[in-house]
């Protein structure tokens, strides 16, 4: 077991309080370039109090736990916004260009890419078929 860094009383009961208003913070600045420090400091505790409150909460780091909520971010933006662009989704998520981005988000997802894109894509034109047709259930022929 970790042994408890010195100067955190967060560690004990508040640890998912800490854990929380981090949270809170990566939602609301998840776009811009997040220092884990930053994000200790702006909490007025020690990075070494954040990631054991972390650690004790979540099972990951904060770092880790800034990945994730950006993965999530993308995985929305594209589910709501599948035509923008992947470029300029991963950019909107705070995320670096690149492979590694792709690849974290197959990996974290279970799916592919290309086939993700290509399924909201027809998701989104579905739901604009059907407001364009909102009896559209008469437009298929009964089997």
């Amino acid at each position: 077991m970790r042994s408890v860094p010195r100067n955190c009383p967060e560690a004990g009961h508040s640890g998912p309080m800490v854990v929380s208003r981090t949270l809170h913070y990566f939602a609301r600045h998840f776009r811009e370039p997040i220092a884990i420090s930053d994000v200790a400091g702006h909490l007025g505790i020690s990075e070494d109090c954040l990631d054991f409150c972390f650690d004790q909460t979540r099972g990951m780091t904060p770092a880790e736990a800034l990945l994730q909520h950006r993965l999530n971010r993308l995985f929305h933006t594209i589910t709501e916004q599948p035509k923008q662009g992947l470029r300029k989704a991963i950019r909107s998520c705070g995320l670096g260009e690149g492979g590694r981005t792709v690849e974290l988000f197959e990996r974290t997802f279970g799916i592919e890419m290309p086939l993700f894109l290509l399924t909201c894509r027809r998701a989104a034109e579905d739901r604009a078929f059907r407001r364009l047709h909102p009896s559209a259930d008469r437009l298929v022929l009964p089997s």
